[in-house]
Order: structure tokens, then C-alpha cells, then sequence
């Protein structure tokens, strides 16, 4: 009988067990949920943070538990771009930073000048520059369609202001395909038929226009004047590859204007100098440099294609204008430079044109 009693009272106490158990555990949640998380408190220091260094160790402090968090990530790269920060510090921030996305920004620049039409030193330019720039669209297209949200950006431009101008103008337009607005969605929707056709109707169009109108390619001008503006700098939240193509047979030599890479008149001394390679002392010796740009390439890589020297100067220009190129573009770019003489065989040139974009 006592026994049963007691056994009675035990099931009456279960149901004030099961809700003592609940609401421990009911308190003990409030309690876990009122602890504030890292990430809450990383983002109220990163509040009363008003200084690179202060930001800086509140993301090492942090660094471990967050570093893969977006949230953070991206409230320490607002933070540190509100500082209007120079770009020497946004380098440095840069350093300790996640590297962010990178997008490919390339330029490509062909030469207009009458190098298209002259059949005697260069047959058939047209065509070998079409084969060129269609390698350059292709590997532009290979390199970017796999990718989703990137700012990617193609375009070809004109180097005389003069060409830029009219029909011109209107062709350069529609040869510059910029991927940062084609956001939320795969790349590969953004390089559609249209676009290949967009393409090479107009790349036909620009150089039936330069037949009809050639004039010289004045790059020094271009990279003085245009240029800067088609570079893009690196952010913090924005990586950007910059390079450039430029399609020239190499010599400089604007319309109405004393060459820039002066060789005619001048044989007698840069000739020799080929065969006693010393062909950059005769060019300062003789006042025949290349006037320098200022204009800082230094994060920039420059492919120079389709050099091709002309008949008259076979076996000697090709050397001097490559020493004329390295020497005007080495203040500015010391290492970044790659110069490619015009192939018999245009495999040689495609499969260095595609390594280029891709690398």
C-alpha cells in the first residue's frame, strides 16, 4: 500500500519535471542567444573605428573566427574607403586584406596609319589584322565566360582624334563590351551571337573607314591624352588586370609630324650600331629618343604584335624599333613589355595573343 503510494506520487510530480527541464532549457537558450556573437561585436568596434590602424586591428582581432564572413569583410572595406585613404595606404590595406575579385581590363589599340594599305612592305595587313583582333575577341570571350558578377572590360580604340571623330566614333562605340552592369547571372549569357556579329561587323567597318582615311597612329599623343582615362586602378574592393594590345608595324610616325622613331636620314649611324649592339648609346648620343609620357604603366602589361620592318630596312629596323619601344616605355613600365614581330605563320601570333590574355 505504501508502495503504491509513493509510485502515485511520483507521476504526479513528472508533468512539474517536464516543466522545470523546459524551462531551464528555455533560460538557457535567452542566455546563449544574448551572448553577443563575434560578428556583432567586430561590427560595434569597427563603429568606433576612425583610423587605418584602428580598423586594422579590429580585423586581426577578428581575422580568425570572420575571416570568410562577407559581412564583415565588406563592412571593414567600407569602413576603410570612407577614410578617403591615399593610394599608397589603400596598397597597404591591400597587403592584409583578402584579395579581392580581379577583372581583366584590356585596351587594344591597332594602328590606323597607312601601314593597312601599303602592299609593298605590308601585304595583305588587313586580313592579318583581322586574324589578330578576332584572336583577341575570342580570348577575351574564353577568358571571361565561365565567370559570373565580374567587371571585365574589352574595347578598341582609335588613336588619332581626328579619326575618333564621325563614323569613326560611331564604330569605337559599339567596339567596347563592359560586363560590369551584366550582373546576377553567368557570363556566358552576356557573349551571345549578336555580340560575336556585333563584333566583327564592326572591326570590317573600322577598317574599311582607315582605307579610305588613313592617317598616322600617333601614340604618344594617345597615351598622353587618352589613355589614362581607359586604365583602371585597383580598389578595395575591386582588383583590376590592366592590358594593353597595340597592332603596329612599330613605327611611329604620325601624320604631318617628324617621326618619332627616327631611322630614315639616320641609317648611317643606327645601322652599324645593330651589328655592334649598341643601338640605344646611338640613339641618346644623337638625340633620337622618344620623348617620355607621364603616365604610370607600371602595374601594366604591354603586348606590341605585328612589328614588321620595312624592305628597305630588312634586318636592321626591326632591332632599332625595338629598342626605340623599350627605351620610350621603360620610365614607365620596366618589365611588363612584350614586343612580337608579324609572322609568315599567324598560329605563332594567335597562340601568343591567347597565352597573353589568358596569363
Amino acid at each position: 500500500m505504501e508502495h503504491s503510494t509513493l509510485k502515485k506520487k511520483k507521476k504526479d510530480n513528472k508533468p512539474l519535471y517536464i516543466l522545470a527541464g523546459a524551462l531551464l532549457f528555455f533560460c538557457l537558450f535567452i542566455y546563449v542567444i544574448s551572448i553577443p556573437s563575434n560578428l556583432s561585436k567586430a561590427l560595434k568596434e569597427l563603429k568606433v573605428s576612425y583610423s587605418k590602424k584602428d580598423i586594422e586591428m579590429v580585423w586581426y582581432k577578428y581575422k580568425a573566427d570572420l575571416f570568410d564572413n562577407d559581412e564583415f569583410l565588406f563592412e571593414v572595406r567600407t569602413k576603410l574607403s570612407d577614410l578617403k585613404l591615399t593610394e599608397v595606404e589603400v596598397d597597404e590595406c591591400r597587403s592584409w586584406l583578402p584579395p579581392p575579385p580581379t577583372s581583366l581590363n584590356l585596351i587594344v589599340i591597332p594602328d590606323l596609319s597607312r601601314r593597312i594599305i601599303d602592299s609593298t612592305n605590308n601585304p595583305n595587313q588587313i586580313k592579318s589584322d583581322s586574324i589578330v583582333l578576332q584572336t583577341i575577341w575570342q580570348s577575351f570571350v574564353n577568358y571571361s565566360k565561365l565567370k559570373q558578377n565580374t567587371k571585365d572590360k574589352l574595347i578598341i580604340d582609335i588613336t588619332d582624334i581626328d579619326q575618333a571623330k564621325g563614323q569613326f566614333g560611331k564604330v569605337a562605340n559599339e567596339l567596347q563590351f563592359d560586363l560590369s552592369s551584366h550582373t546576377g547571372k553567368s557570363n556566358i549569357l552576356y557573349f551571345t551571337k549578336d555580340k560575336d556579329e556585333q563584333f566583327r561587323a564592326s572591326i570590317k567597318q573600322l577598317y574599311n573607314l582607315a582605307k579610305e582615311k588613313p592617317l598616322g597612329a600617333d601614340y604618344r599623343f594617345y597615351f598622353r591624352r587618352y589613355l589614362k582615362n581607359h586604365l583602371k586602378k585597383s580598389t578595395l574592393f575591386d582588383n583590376f588586370t590592366n592590358k594593353i594590345i597595340i597592332i603596329t608595324d612599330g613605327y611611329l610616325e604620325a601624320e604631318n609630324k617628324i617621326a618619332d622613331t627616327k631611322i630614315k636620314g639616320f641609317e648611317k649611324y643606327l645601322y652599324p650600331a645593330v651589328s655592334n649592339n649598341n643601338i640605344l648609346e646611338v640613339i641618346n648620343k644623337r638625340g633620337l629618343s622618344i620623348p617620355k609620357v607621364d603616365i604610370d604603366l607600371s602595374k601594366t602589361e604591354i603586348l606590341i604584335c605585328e612589328v614588321n620592318e620595312r624592305k628597305i630596312g630588312k634586318g636592321y629596323d626591326f632591332d632599332i624599333l625595338k629598342t626605340y619601344w623599350e627605351d620610350w616605355l621603360s620610365e614607365v613600365n620596366k618589365k611588363n613589355i612584350r614586343f612580337v614581330q608579324h609572322e609568315q605563320a599567324s598560329s605563332r601570333t594567335i597562340n601568343y595573343i591567347s597565352t597573353f590574355v589568358a596569363n
